[in-house]
């Protein structure tokens, strides 16, 4: 039986929802309360495998590591995380970070610049910014994406690794105010960023990132289309909350999990 992990902090709640039980049943308390990482199976139902969770609180990782003149720089604490996936497993799936989006772009600021994407869209009203420094603040938000990552790929140089990048932005304003999470004041202060907003940066972000990441050899996958509006966000009945995806599409990732590890079982 050949085996494969998939680690995550809270974009991995709707798998294990999904295919475990229920998260808030207070069995995995302890990751918030210690820090240690809960790995358990994650039976997804792929034909000759055995999948495992590691669910892990991202604080408890410390810091992101720094990436400083061509040298990775990691804490401590995240080698001791990532430790706890299987040594054996042939493909590594990553639900990890992943809210560095939504912080950056959910709530409105009147500062925020746009800039005309491939499509010609741009905010009216809005200062203009240019498409490289665009660029630039996409990457320095996926930053931390990008080098945890590369701290996963040191640990595991032969292994197959997959990132699962959070959910695109949620199309429908009403349902994230009503699902404010920790939002809410700011929300009353300063409101919801244009959808069209929200979505291009997502799009350019993601963009950038995959490129370095395929540079060291790992996989991004696209948000499942079955989860998403014909304009490309999120569709409400696949959301929980106001920035994660709920069990509906988790079986949606499922699936593409399951994808993924029969292309590497020919």
């Amino acid at each position: 039986m050949r085996r494969f992990a998939v680690i995550g902090s809270s974009h991995l709640f709707g798998l294990i929802q999904q295919y475990v039980g229920p998260v808030d049943s207070g069995v995995y308390q302890f990751v918030w309360d210690t820090g240690r990482p809960a790995v358990a199976e994650l039976p997804l139902g792929a034909a000759g495998w055995r999948g495992d969770f590691v669910l892990y609180n991202t604080p408890a990782g410390g810091p992101p590591p720094l990436l400083k003149d061509s040298v990775l720089y990691i804490p401590p604490q995240l080698t001791e995380i990532l430790s706890a996936i299987p040594a054996d497993a042939e493909v590594i799936f990553s639900l990890m970070r992943g809210q560095e989006f939504a912080v950056s772009q959910l709530v409105d600021d009147p500062t925020h610049a746009d800039f005309i994407d491939d499509e010609g869209g741009f905010e009216p009203g809005r200062r203009w910014m240019s498409r490289l420094d665009a660029q630039a603040w996409a990457a320095e938000v996926a930053q931390p994406l990008l080098t945890t990552h590369l701290a996963l790929r040191q640990q595991f140089p032969r292994t197959r690794l997959v990132h699962i990048p959070a959910p695109p932005p949620i199309q429908d304003e009403a349902h994230i105010r009503a699902n404010a999470e920790g939002f809410g004041p700011l929300f009353a202060q300063h409101g919801v960023k244009p959808f069209a907003m929200r979505l291009r940066f997502y799009r350019l972000m993601c963009a950038g990132l995959n490129r370095r990441l395929a540079a060291h050899g790992i996989l991004s996958l696209g948000p499942p289309p079955g989860a998403l509006t014909p304009a490309g966000g999120l569709k409400a009945d696949f959301a929980r909350g106001c920035l994660h995806g709920n069990q509906a599409y988790a079986e949606l990732l499922a699936a593409q999990i399951t994808e993924v590890l029969h292309a590497a079982s020919l």
